[in-house]
Parts: C-alpha cells; sequence; structure tokens
C-alpha cells in the first residue's frame, strides 16, 4: 500500500504543482475512461491536464505546444489506432521532442515486437487489460524513475545534453560504485568520451556494456554508428547482432542488404533485402488482416455467409504462408460455415488447419462439432479424444465445452466417458439444463 501511495504522489506532482500534460493518442474508450478515474478519481487532480486524439498529426502539435510552454508531457500511445501501427509516430516523438516522456499501451505482442518499441526508445510499455492501480504505477515509472540508479541515469542523460560531460562522468563512476559493471553507467561514460572526442575510450566503453547486457541494444547501436564508414565489417557484424535481437526492424535489413552489395556479396544482400521487403509486407498485411477480420466478425451473427466470404478472402492473401497465429481465422470460419449447415466445408476447413498446426486444440474441438453437426459421432468423439490428449482439462473451458463432448460420447455409446464430462458440466453450472437433460437419459436407458 505504501509503494501505491508513492505512484500517485508522483503522478499528482507531476499534474499538478508541475503542470504536467497528459497527451493521449487511443481510440479504445475503455481504456480511456479507467485513465478518467483514475487521474480526476482516484488522484482527484483538479487540473484539465488531460488530452485525447484518435489523430497523430493533431497529437503531435498538442505535444509541441505544450513543451514550447515548458510544461512537462507524458504521451501515451496505442501500438495499434484503428488497427494500424503507430510506430511511426512514437519514432517521430522520441526524435522530435527528446524531454518528453512515452508510455505505449498494447494488447498481448511477440518479443520481437516489444524489442522493436524498446529499440525506438519508449519509456514504459503497459500491457492492456489493466488495473487503476498498475496503470497509475507505469505512468509514474515513466515520468520519475523509480530508485537511486534511475534517478542518477535521468540526471545524467540531462547534462549529458547539456554539455557537462565532466559532471556526466562522475555520475557513472557513482552509479558504476553502486552498481558494478552497470550498462547504462557504461553507456553514460561512452557518451561522455565521445562528446569529448575521446574515441576510442567511448568504443571501450560500449564493448564493455555490450558484455555486460548482450540483449541491450544502444551499446551495439553506438558501436555500429562508431564504425559505419571506419571500419565496415566491425559496421556489419554489430548490424547483424541488432538484427538478431530487434528483427523487425526494416530499414536495418535494408542496410545490412546494402553493405553486403557493396562487398559484391549478391546472395546475402538479397537475402536481407528480401527479409525486409516481407518485414513491410506483413506490417501491410498485419494491418489488412484486422481490417477483414474487423468486417467479417461484424456480419459473423447476421449474415455468416458474408462472414465466410471475408475469412475465406483473408486466408487466400495468406496463400502458403499459413501459422499458427491463422488458427483464430480458421476456427472463425467454420463457425460461419456450421452456422449455414455446411458442416462438410467446415470439416475441410479444419483439416486444412491443422494441416498447419496439427495440435490445436481449439481447432480439434470445433473438428468434432463439425462431425457431430453431420451426424459423424465416432469421428466427432475421435475428434474429442485428439483434444483430450493434447489438453485432458479441455472440457473444463466451459460447461457447454464439456456437453457437446459428452454428448458426442454417448451417442457412440460411450456412456461412462459422457458421464465423466456431464459430471464436470454440472460441476462447473449446477443448473446447466442440456446436461441435466442428457443425464436423465442416460439414466433412463441405464434403468431400462
Amino acid at each position: 500500500m505504501a509503494s501505491a501511495t508513492r505512484f500517485d504522489q508522483d503522478l499528482r506532482d507531476f499534474l499538478e504543482p508541475q503542470g504536467g500534460m497528459l497527451v493521449m493518442l487511443c481510440d479504445d474508450p475503455l481504456f480511456v475512461r479507467a485513465l478518467r478515474t483514475a487521474i480526476f478519481k482516484t488522484l482527484a487532480v483538479k487540473t484539465d491536464c488531460l488530452e485525447i486524439h484518435q489523430d497523430p498529426a493533431q497529437a503531435m502539435k498538442s505535444i509541441h505546444a505544450y513543451l514550447s510552454r515548458k510544461a512537462p508531457v507524458l504521451v501515451l500511445a496505442d501500438r495499434l489506432l484503428r488497427g494500424r501501427s503507430t510506430l511511426s509516430f512514437l519514432r517521430d516523438v522520441k526524435t522530435t521532442f527528446t524531454q518528453a516522456r512515452l508510455l505505449v499501451m498494447t494488447q498481448e505482442t511477440t518479443k520481437d515486437e516489444l524489442s522493436q518499441l524498446y529499440e525506438i526508445g519508449v519509456d514504459s510499455i503497459l500491457t492492456k487489460p489493466v488495473s487503476i492501480d498498475t496503470l497509475v504505477e507505469k505512468m509514474a515509472g515513466a515520468i520519475k524513475p523509480q530508485g537511486k540508479i534511475s534517478q542518477l541515469v535521468q540526471e545524467g542523460k540531462r547534462l549529458l545534453e547539456l554539455g557537462d560531460t565532466k559532471k556526466v562522468m562522475e555520475i557513472s563512476r557513482e552509479i558504476l560504485a553502486l552498481k558494478a559493471k552497470s550498462p547504462v553507467a557504461l553507456m553514460l561514460m561512452g557518451d561522455a568520451c565521445l562528446k569529448e572526442g575521446r574515441r576510442n575510450e567511448a568504443l571501450a566503453a560500449y564493448e564493455a556494456a555490450h558484455e555486460g547486457a548482450k540483449l541491450y541494444l544502444e551499446p551495439l547501436k553506438k558501436l555500429a554508428e562508431a564504425s559505419r564508414g571506419v571500419d565496415e565489417d566491425a559496421y556489419l557484424r554489430f548490424m547483424r547482432k541488432l538484427d538478431s535481437i530487434s528483427p523487425l526492424n526494416t530499414e536495418r535489413k535494408c542496410e545490412i542488404g546494402k553493405v553486403y552489395a557493396r562487398k559484391s556479396d549478391t546472395e546475402r544482400a538479397d537475402r536481407y533485402f528480401s527479409a525486409a521487403i516481407e518485414n513491410a509486407k506483413r506490417e501491410a498485411m498485419s494491418h489488412v488482416d484486422r481490417v477483414v477480420t474487423d468486417i467479417a466478425e461484424s456480419v459473423a451473427e447476421s449474415s455468416p455467409g458474408l462472414a465466410e466470404k471475408y475469412y475465406v478472402q483473408l486466408l487466400d492473401m495468406k496463400g502458403d504462408n499459413l501459422t499458427e497465429a491463422d488458427m483464430v481465422t480458421f476456427n472463425r470460419l467454420g463457425i460461419a460455415l456450421r452456422r449455414q449447415g455446411k458442416w462438410r466445408e467446415a470439416v475441410e476447413n479444419y483439416k486444412k488447419a491443422l494441416s498447419v498446426v496439427a495440435t490445436d486444440e481449439r481447432v480439434l474441438y470445433n473438428l468434432g462439432l463439425a462431425y457431430a453437426d453431420g451426424q459423424l459421432h465416432s469421428m466427432a468423439a475421435g475428434a474429442f479424444e485428439r483434444v483430450q490428449r493434447i489438453n485432458p482439462q479441455f472440457h473444463r473451458t466451459a460447461p457447454v465445452v464439456a456437453f457437446n463432448m459428452a454428448n458426442a460420447y454417448a451417442l457412440n455409446k460411450d456412456v461412462d466417458m459422457a458421464r465423466h464430462l456431464l459430471a464436470s458440466a454440472l460441476e462447473m453450472d449446477p443448473k446447466h439444463a442440456a446436461s441435466l437433460r442428457l443425464l436423465a437419459k442416460l439414466d433412463a436407458l441405464k434403468m431400462g
């Protein structure tokens, strides 16, 4: 509770005595409501300190206006806005307004995507959904680093911008006294040496920082930049290390390809150029994927035939590049087909999905339902057996799931398994009507 109070106070101080502003780029009404609750109810802030935008250009104007008035700014930006990546906006904020703090909001995302965000230089990442306490804590952490070392680093960066390299070196040594071989302290030391024209000492500091934290991107970026135009082999080595840690940087893949082209290594150049193009396509395809999915979902219940058309279109666009991420689309297409009574087409759809990921339990479950639609009860039970081998607890997902599996086993004359599954359904919901009816039917058969 004490730490929560400290975070509350840090954020209050930023918004009221310091006159800080929150500039938000977001199209998520639930998150906006949570933020308003955090600021104006939980913290009881009285000032008009929040601006919400859905246009990146307008958000940039607001940031510029407040910083021009010397007001501190915390930018809160969705990683995806109306289904499109905001990476360009995030980069612009960090390069144009270095004094602004940046917190990025995202749903669950991949390690590579997180690496990309950290490489841009975001101050904090928040994964939705989130509690009010966590939201306040993340915001407080973005505006005021917690802990002695974090505060010293922030002060060192401020002094570096002012050109006070002597004090930066003192702060670096102070951090190193608190934490030996601290990569961030060595980075500050390297930056100070570079400003003073001591290139070799700077490179040594960056190398030491890299050795102390192999996945820390900043030392490698500094080493790559220092080698550019001076030592092409070293430049290429550092760029490739960066690419292995953060592979979604399209521009870097292009640059590596160009270096290989200059070396007349056309095979490797082509490999990196092709990977860069695939990255760009993936970014574009990700947007198309979200748009088509949104359209299909909006008509899934009212017009399953139309939903089917869009899901098929989406899978066709992927061609042979189908992955585990596409299982959701296969499942939704199967549901749209089953709603139209097209159980045979649904079965073929699920079989195609299983040719991509053979062990997807949800696809196998839905395959069982499609077989059941076609009265192929033995096939349905067979699909459900495969589900149970992969995940013995799958039937506990929901009462209806346990019931659907029990029904298939009952129709396939496996009464013991049917009863076992019905017991689970009724444990989750003692009043589950369909399960009670099927159990009564099985009891009647046994007595008969």
